[in-house]
């Protein structure tokens, strides 16, 4: 039996680091911060999945194996595992300074925003439903 109201509390975690990457994006901020929301919504989206179907939440900040699990449960049209991998890599690359520290794009950005919103109404939409 679902466990909806889990996953919902999952899902409002998830929403406000959306808004905040929305705010952010709007006011031209540094772009490598909002990836770090996007990757966040996505993390805590994925994990109200978890919580859904009433499946222990993995101790992981690696949208990869979340995201696959998600696919087993929802379809979710036009989001590719190369999609997530760019997402994901920005929670890695932007948290250090290091040699693998970039700032994304804004195009980039938006199109990631859009993309996060796209996956975050989807899973919600399942849940909510």
């Amino acid at each position: 039996m679902p466990n909806k109201t889990y996953a919902i509390e999952w899902l409002d975690r998830s929403k406000r680091n959306l808004d905040t990457a929305v705010l952010l994006f709007s006011h031209n901020h540094y772009t490598d911060v909002i990836a770090i929301d996007i990757h966040q919504t996505l993390e805590k989206a994925f994990k109200a999945v978890y919580a859904y179907y009433g499946i222990s939440i993995p101790r992981t900040h690696s949208l990869l194996p979340l995201f696959e699990f998600v696919i087993t449960k929802i379809e979710i049209s036009g989001v590719t595992i190369d999609d997530i991998l760019i997402i994901s890599d920005y929670y890695e690359a932007d948290r250090y300074p290091g040699p693998k520290y970039f700032l994304p794009s804004i195009e980039e950005t938006a199109l990631n925003l859009d993309l996060t919103k796209r996956i975050f109404n989807a899973l919600e939409q399942h849940i909510n439903q």
